[in-house]
Parts: C-alpha cells; sequence; structure tokens
C-alpha cells in the first residue's frame, strides 16, 4: 500500500480534469473534479477508506464512480494512475510548474493551451514578454505584468516549498515517529517551526533510548522516494511530495539546546552565541557550558533564561530586534489559536489557485470556528 494523502489523490484527479478539458472531454472533467472536490474535504484519509473497504468503500465517497474508484485503487497499491500517464503523453502540458506560478490555476492554464498552445514556464514567459497575453480576454496588461514578476520570483526561489502545502506531510512523519513506542519526544525544528512562508527542507528532532529503531522506521516510511543518508543518529529522505526531510536522535539533556540551534535563524543564533561568549560560556546544539560543565540544555527555556532573556517565540526568531526586546522583558505576545473570536469567512476555489477547502476547514476548526462551505 502507497501511502497518498487527500490533497495528493484530489490534486492528482485534479490534474486529470484538467487535461480532459484539454481534449475538450466535457462530461469526464466534470466527474473527476466533482471527486476530488468530495476526497478534499473528507475527515477520514482515503488509504483509511480503501484498507478498510476496498473498492466498494470508495465509491460510498460522494461523486467517485466505479471507474474513478478503480483508478484511485490503482494509485494506492502500484504508485501510479495509468490513465493519468496516458493523458500526460497525449497532452504535454506541465501543469507541476504551471501551477506553481503564483496566481496561475486549471482555468487560466486551459485559456493559455487553447488560445496560445503554452505548455510550460518557457512558454509563458515568452508570451507575457511579447505582450500575447494581455490581448487574451479576462487577462489583460495587469495580468501580464504580474505572470512575468511571478515567474521571476518561482526560480529565485525554485526548490523550496510553500509552508501550507506540505505541512501536512511533515506534521504525518511526525505523528508516526512520534507514535513509536522508544520515542520520548519528537519536534520539528527549522524554518517549519518558523513558520516560514516557504521552506527548503523539514528537520525533526527526537529524543530516543534506541535510535536505531528510530532510523530503520524513518528510512522505511511508505511515502519515502529516496534514503538520501542513513547513520546511526541522523538520517536523510526525500518524500513522494519531493520535500526532503532530516531526522534527528539528540540526548534528553541537550534536547532543549539542540532544537533551539536547528530552529534557527541563523542570524539568530550567531547573537545568542555571542552573548554566552560575552557571559563566559559556551553554546552549541549540544547545550550551554561553563568549561566542561552543563549549565542549561534540556529546554529552550533554560537556555534563554541562563543567558538573562526571556523566551523567545520561534516565529520571532529573525535577529530583528527580537533580542534586545527578550533582554528588556518586551517581547509581543503573539496571536494563538485560542485568541481568535468570532466568524471566519473564506471564499475559496482551487481554481483560482487559493488554499484548498479542506486547509480552510482545518485552520477554523483549530481556531474553535464553525466553518460553512457554500
Amino acid at each position: 500500500m502507497h501511502a497518498f494523502s487527500n490533497d495528493d489523490v484530489a490534486h492528482l484527479l485534479r490534474k486529470i480534469a484538467l487535461y480532459l478539458q484539454m481534449t475538450d472531454d466535457v462530461f469526464r472533467w466534470r466527474a473527476y473534479e466533482k471527486a476530488a472536490n468530495s476526497i478534499e474535504s473528507l475527515t477520514e484519509h482515503v488509504t483509511d477508506i480503501y484498507r478498510r473497504g476496498g473498492v466498494t468503500a470508495l465509491q460510498d465517497i460522494e461523486g467517485v464512480g466505479e471507474g474513478i474508484a478503480g483508478k484511485i485503487e490503482e494509485l494506492l497499491t502500484t504508485g501510479k494512475m495509468t490513465s493519468y500517464e496516458k493523458l500526460k503523453k497525449k497532452v504535454p502540458v506541465d501543469i507541476d510548474s504551471l501551477t506553481a506560478i503564483e496566481g496561475l490555476g486549471p482555468k487560466k492554464i486551459l485559456a493559455l493551451y487553447k488560445k496560445l498552445k503554452i505548455k510550460n514556464v518557457a512558454d509563458l514567459e515568452k508570451a507575457a514578454k511579447t505582450k500575447k497575453i494581455r490581448k487574451l480576454p479576462g487577462f489583460g496588461e495587469k495580468t501580464e505584468q504580474n505572470m512575468l514578476k511571478n515567474i521571476a520570483f518561482h526560480r529565485s526561489s525554485s526548490g523550496r516549498f510553500i509552508l501550507g502545502h506540505v505541512l501536512p506531510h511533515i506534521t504525518a512523519v511526525e505523528h508516526r515517529l512520534a507514535a513509536i513506542d522508544v520515542v520520548d519526544r519528537c519536534v520539528v525544528a527549522g524554518s517549519v517551526r518558523r513558520r516560514k512562508e516557504t521552506v527548503g527542507d523539514a528537520d525533526l528532532l527526537v529524543v530516543s533510548s534506541r535510535p536505531e529503531r528510530v532510523m530503520d522506521f524513518f528510512v522505511k516510511m511508505p511515502d519515502v522516494v529516496n534514503v538520501i543518508a542513513k547513520g546511526e543518529t541522523k538520517s536523510s529522505v526525500k518524500l513522494r511530495s519531493g520535500l526532503n526531510v532530516d531526522v534527528r536522535v539528540v540526548p534528553k539533556k541537550s534536547f532543549g539546546a539542540a532544537l533551539n540551534y536547528f530552529t534557527g535563524s541563523k542570524d539568530h543564533n550567531v547573537t545568542l552565541r555571542a552573548i554566552a561568549k560575552a557571559r563566559g560560556y559556551k553554546l552549541s546544539e549540544y547545550g550551554l557550558f561553563k568549561g566542561e560543565k552543563l549549565v542549561a540544555g534540556a529546554t529552550e527555556s533554560d537556555v534563554y533564561r541562563a543567558l538573562g532573556l526571556a523566551y523567545v517565540e520561534p516565529e520571532l526568531r529573525e535577529n530583528q530586534g527580537e533580542i534586545e526586546a527578550a533582554r528588556k522583558k518586551t517581547l509581543p505576545h503573539l496571536i494563538d489559536y485560542n485568541d481568535l473570536k468570532g466568524d471566519l469567512q473564506v471564499q475559496t476555489s482551487w481554481t483560482d489557485g487559493t488554499q484548498s477547502i479542506s486547509e480552510m476547514a482545518l485552520a477554523a476548526q483549530h481556531a474553535g470556528l464553525d466553518y460553512i462551505c457554500i
């Protein structure tokens, strides 16, 4: 059984729907779009539904008929969908790269393909530079200019992922590792923990007395497509989503110092080490030391306290005044989910390239709000 999230399956079905639109298969593309909407809004994982009742259970999902259920089964059991591969060859449009351009959703991709035969980002950039896009209905000069800006941004941030897109995959890895009986603690670090808009990879720290078991489990997870490195206490893999994930097993006494070090940012860490040095300490991922004696390291709060600082929330650790505020005890209060009071009203559509309905629903649920999709 291959591990695919509901968003993975829905995304693939929507790509099929778009390919079918490009071939003017009006009736079938609507069926795939409807099935994608239903799967995306499920509260149960589609893989669990299939394990429980096979193709029959998949057909109980609204909008999923016998044909689409069979294709989902093929995906879950073989890791690929033959009909999708055939459509890709028939209509050579690079949907993944085009949808990575901000503001470019399936409807616009379809229009660009039908009117200008645009198949990839290079075609898109050429058409925009020669001012052909602005002439199309529904686009205009401003849209064309924004496309060029977004193409440039995409290239400059190549190899990075939008946090909202990969966070479910990272959280799934975190939960799997935390569920191992020899794992005492597992926390996501790095830019993910700082909640940056885009991330290059993901780092997880684990406390365990049996690091070899953690490493064995980690590299054999079903959504791992490539094991980059495997060591005694550190391993790196590439997930099916394309994201690289590193896992490190650290001692309990050093967990806080390691979490602080691997959360970053680099500039924040450099400043902390300078403060430690000025106080006669040495700060590293192993702890805060006075000579050979470990002064602090089990928790991040202990490290900051020993340096005369208030605890700095991960989102603030960019060396942009937060350390001075921590020294003066004037750090701002960050808005938490529990601070949100009221209704959340969002107009969302996948075809406009915005956040998925399921992501919006989860955000509302975490905030304790009602979410109504109309």
